[in-house]
């Protein structure tokens, strides 16, 4: 298998694995019928992201496409921690364990992706 097949497969494998927890984050917070709109606008914005690397359309602006919207995720949900705490009053004044698990695991994931897409378009 050559090197670009490998880091295509973990393109790939990064990809599905970004909108999984996008997709996650969005039924949790439905489900325990706590669905912020500024939350909710952030998974939308990865979404849309891994579409439009997905098309390769926009291959020539991948890494300020990546950085914005990479950067427009964290901003939204920064402002979201900095209007409803860092604490959820509706779960007995837990810390966000989930949010910012999810914001860790969404930045680090879209961080490698990122570089490994990035470093197939020079291939």
């Amino acid at each position: 298998m050559s090197k670009n097949t490998n880091t295509t497969t973990i393109s790939k494998i990064l990809g599905i694995g970004i909108a999984v927890i996008q997709l996650l984050d969005i039924i949790i917070h439905a489900a325990t019928d706590q669905l912020e709109m500024i939350r909710v606008s952030s998974n939308v914005i990865i979404f849309l992201w891994l579409a439009a690397m997905a098309s390769g359309r926009f291959n020539t602006k991948f890494p300020a496409i990546a950085v914005s919207s990479i950067g427009s995720y964290l901003i939204l949900n920064i402002i979201f921690l900095i209007r409803e705490g860092v604490t959820n009053v509706e779960q007995g004044g837990e810390l966000r364990v989930v949010l910012l698990l999810l914001m860790f695991l969404t930045t680090t994931l879209s961080t490698l992706l990122t570089y490994t897409y990035k470093n197939r378009l020079l291939n």
